[in-house]
């Protein structure tokens, strides 16, 4: 059983307590992305883990930069960091 008791209320989660995950990694809520064995991903060895680790990584920065763009398309102005 995975210690996501902290996570009821914020993400979904299974009778087991496992984050419930899409393809991509992300949980019910919109950005939020988790990965490995506390996840609904089969097979949670270590490498598994690890390349689930990235993908979550890897959309959240997909998410991020989508969300800029789309807040860029409407006020028209760039967002860059300082």
């Amino acid at each position: 059983m995975p210690n996501t008791e902290w996570l009821q209320g914020a993400v979904g989660l299974t009778p087991r307590g496992e984050i419930e995950i899409d393809h991509r990694g992300e949980t019910s809520q919109s950005g939020i992305f988790a990965a490995g064995d506390a996840t609904t991903t089969p097979y949670k060895q270590i490498v598994v883990a690890m390349g689930e680790g990235s993908k979550a990584a890897l959309s959240a920065f997909d998410y991020i930069i989508r969300t800029e763009l789309m807040g860029e398309a409407v006020t028209g102005h760039h967002v860059t960091g300082a």
